[in-house]
């Protein structure tokens, strides 16, 4: 039940449009309103959505242009994510803590702790489940018109598989 490193990295970069459409067929849908986004209320979002399997929501705020410092881009960030949405066992993605960092020129560092799990949804303030973990996370998220979107980051494990959330120490930031 482990949880791959680059499942963590995809969460924030990830970081709600997987609803059914009622439309009937041929029907065409008005876009949506741009409403500029904010980023404090985006990272939670991202997290539940990678929960609810929601690729399309996640991948909207990755840039095409995205490189994780390791070399995980775009592309490899959307199959890691369609690799577990596909899949019929839920996966389980947890915020633990979020911090926002201003980088200046509309760009902001998102540094945050981020559990997961294989087989289970995790519930706020539940035990972590065996062969679950922590992951340290910084993304950094620049403005593209009214969205964000993820344009690089790096990440770490935190912790091994504990039986329940545990302590972690504060990610440092530049």
């Amino acid at each position: 039940m482990r949880v791959p490193r680059a499942l963590a990295l995809a969460a924030c970069a990830c970081l709600a449009l997987g609803a059914c459409d009622s439309r009937e067929h041929g029907e065409v849908a008005a876009p949506p309103a741009q409403v500029d986004e904010n980023l404090e209320t985006l990272v939670p979002s991202l997290v539940d959505a990678v929960q609810a399997k929601q690729v399309a929501f996640v991948m909207d705020h990755v840039a095409p242009a995205f490189k994780e410092e390791r070399g995980l881009d775009y592309y490899d960030v959307r199959a890691l994510l369609e690799k577990y949405a596909l899949g019929e066992e839920p996966i389980g993605a947890r915020l633990e803590s979020v911090e926002l960092t201003p980088l200046g020129d509309a760009r902001q560092r998102v540094s945050a702790r981020v559990a997961f799990a294989r087989g289970q949804r995790l519930a706020v303030g539940a035990p972590l489940p065996e062969g679950g973990v922590v992951y340290a996370l910084e993304v950094d998220f620049a403005r593209n018109g009214a969205r964000w979107q993820a344009v690089t980051g790096r990440y770490a494990r935190v912790s091994p598989a504990p039986a329940t959330s545990p302590e972690t120490p504060e990610t440092a930031t530049r």
